[in-house]
């Protein structure tokens, strides 16, 4: 029965390999899990003393999308041994197969497969357990019964190493392909088609758009144009995107040749008051919305520069009078550049002492007014004109 078995598992290899000669470029493999639980017939090496006896199988594996697949294989066949005294054998194989398919025959795909694994025996009756590497070959081929079913018959030729047994073990098997959608034909990867080339309307330029629908005929090669041909001109100021410089130039605004604004210049001025208790330099909170509107104006319009003045009243001496408004310039000056970020560089201070009242020195009204800090800002400011 064995010799029978083995001339069988012959003839299907060789039908395999001449298979492979007539269909190995074809491309019917679609990726994914596949499961496959299975029975058949374990033939043992006859000097192994083992019965023959039925199996029962369990794989799971993955298709890649080219010929090859990867399976866990988990084989089960209780038997029984020849020597009574031994009796029930659990026969158990855990087996890492690879396979490489064949193309489809109508609803037939062949494949070859081998892999390494292990052999465990173990006797009930006395409680013996052995063990052995073992390595099969074989092949088998799947009958495609919808899109995610296959019967699958499969003969593997199996060699243990260290007890150098050869074993047969046929399976019938039903395998799931997970993932793919049902359908009841094999579905065939087409080749790609082509595009044929057909003449098509006249477009001198090569910009998409047909001669007799282009307004703007001679367009630059690579330059991106609307459906009537012409430069794209994204912010509406009359010069094309390719050509503009200032691509985000503001609605109405005039513009030159490179799209960018046309500049005017005029003259800006904005003053600081800020008043002091009498005899002191430290700046009153008070005064910092005042001190940080000269901030902002400064940073709308760069390149200005703010010259902090600083004055006192006429008690006390004179070179007293002109240390205390420096103190007070320079107080002010620290607070914009260190509260309010403005950068050093652009702010200096200078103080009068009381040179330069605002009013005469006669009340105490008159004299807080000319306890003071003048910030005086000028700058040169370019602003656009409006068409």
């Amino acid at each position: 029965m064995k010799n029978i078995v083995k001339n069988i598992m012959t003839a299907t290899l060789a039908s395999t390999m001449s298979a492979a000669a007539v269909t190995a470029f074809a491309d019917d493999y679609e990726p994914g899990f596949t499961v496959t639980p299975g029975v058949g017939y374990y033939f043992f090496d006859s000097d192994s003393n083992i019965d023959d006896d039925t199996l029962f199988s369990l794989a799971l594996g993955y298709q890649f999308d080219n010929p090859w697949a990867v399976e866990l294989v988990y084989l089960n066949a209780d038997s029984e041994s020849d020597n009574s005294l031994i009796g029930d054998i659990d026969v158990e194989q855990y087996r890492l197969d690879g396979l490489y398919h064949f193309s489809r025959s109508g609803k037939w795909q062949p494949y070859l497969a081998g892999g390494i694994g292990d052999i465990d025996y173990e006797a009930t009756r006395f409680s013996v357990d052995d063990n052995d590497t073992i390595f099969n070959f074989g092949g088998g081929a799947k009958y495609q019964l919808s899109k995610v079913a296959s019967l699958r018959p499969d003969l593997r030729l199996i060699h243990g190493i260290e007890e150098s047994t050869f074993d047969v073990a046929f399976t019938l098997g039903l395998s799931f392909l997970l993932g793919a959608t049902e359908s009841s034909a094999p579905v065939k990867k087409s080749k790609p088609v082509e595009p044929a080339v057909v003449a098509g309307p006249a477009d001198a330029d090569n910009d998409g758009v047909i001669d007799s629908r282009d307004q703007c005929p001679n367009t630059p090669n690579g330059v991106r144009v609307d459906s009537n041909g012409c430069p794209l001109d994204s912010d509406k100021d009359g010069v094309a995107d390719y050509k503009d410089s200032c691509p985000d130039s503001a609605l109405n605004a005039k513009v030159d040749s490179r799209g960018c604004y046309i500049e005017l210049t005029e003259d800006k001025e904005v003053q600081l008051n800020v008043r002091f208790a009498n005899n002191s330099a430290e700046v009153p909170q008070s005064a910092y919305p005042e001190i940080e509107s000269v901030a902002k104006f400064m940073r709308e319009y760069a390149g200005t520069s703010v010259v902090i003045e600083g004055h006192t009243d006429d008690r006390g001496a004179a070179a007293y009078n002109q240390q205390l408004s420096e103190r007070r310039a320079k107080a002010v000056a620290d607070v914009l550049i260190q509260e309010f970020r403005v950068s050093g560089n652009s702010v200096s201070s200078v103080g009068y002492g009381e040179e330069k009242p605002v009013v005469s020195n006669d009340t105490a009204e008159n004299r807080a007014t000319n306890r003071r800090v003048v910030a005086v800002v000028k700058a040169t400011v370019k602003t656009r004109a409006e068409k």
